[in-house]
């Protein structure tokens, strides 16, 4: 299979091999090993270089990174290569890419890699996805990188594209899955003026006070901070 994703000529014989790949390295610690030791993550991270990413070899990469260590996935070149997914993939790809941001930017250097990389503005642009999992993938990539202030001015400086998508994650419909980042991710931002007001014009509060009751962590702290904020707009127009 790795040696298809390099020298395969057949129509279709790449994607194949990529999707082999993807569902060997699902569970098995023992075979992900196995397709590290015989360059089968450096062969995906090259297929991933043509002008249509496909979700197979991104999705088997994301079954792969918890093996590599971060220098070896700077060596590589894997950011370069999510951050072409994320602008040139499909949305299946796109989501896959968002997936793989999660399970490497532990690490605070990491972190700053990934934001210094360009990848948080297409994380964002992700956010307006119609599939319910691929905004999932995208506010928890987001929310875990705002730990970092540099990241969180990123954020920010898509802030009325930002605020209106993670507003819109508040729904408390069981199906929405993704209410539980966008929480976390409009916690970081609440620290501006500006990012609070776009919070409550949104409709924000309405949305909290439905996740409190639901106890979706952080909700009751942020819907108090916003409240707070509503009453000295109030008193400060008087």
């Amino acid at each position: 299979m790795i040696e298809l994703l390099s020298s395969g000529i057949l129509l279709g014989t790449k994607e194949y091999a990529a999707e082999c790949l993807q569902n060997l390295t699902a569970s098995n610690e023992n075979l992900r090993r196995s397709v590290i030791a015989e360059g089968g993550f450096s062969n995906l991270l090259a297929y991933l270089d043509g002008p249509l990413p496909q979700e197979s070899a991104v999705a088997a990469l994301r079954n792969l990174v918890g093996s590599v260590s971060e220098d070896v996935l700077d060596s590589l070149g894997l950011l370069p290569r999510l951050v072409h997914v994320l602008k040139s993939g499909s949305l299946g790809a796109k989501q896959a890419a968002a997936s793989v941001i999660c399970r490497i930017c532990g690490p605070v250097e990491m972190k700053k890699m990934i934001g210094e990389a360009g990848c948080i503005p297409l994380l964002i642009n992700l956010l307006e996805a119609k599939a319910n999992s691929a905004r999932e993938a995208a506010s928890q990539a987001i929310s875990s990188l705002m730990v970092l202030s540099a990241n969180r001015r990123e954020v920010k400086k898509d802030d009325k594209i930002v605020v209106p998508s993670l507003v819109q994650l508040l729904d408390p419909n069981p199906q929405n899955t993704a209410k539980k980042y966008a929480v976390s991710c409009l916690a970081s931002l609440s620290s501006c003026k500006k990012c609070k007001k776009l919070m409550i014009s949104y409709g924000a509060i309405g949305y909290l006070k439905k996740l409190s009751e639901m106890e979706i962590p952080g909700s009751k702290k942020l819907l108090e901070r916003l409240e707070r904020g509503k009453l000295r707009s109030l008193f400060s127009r008087k």
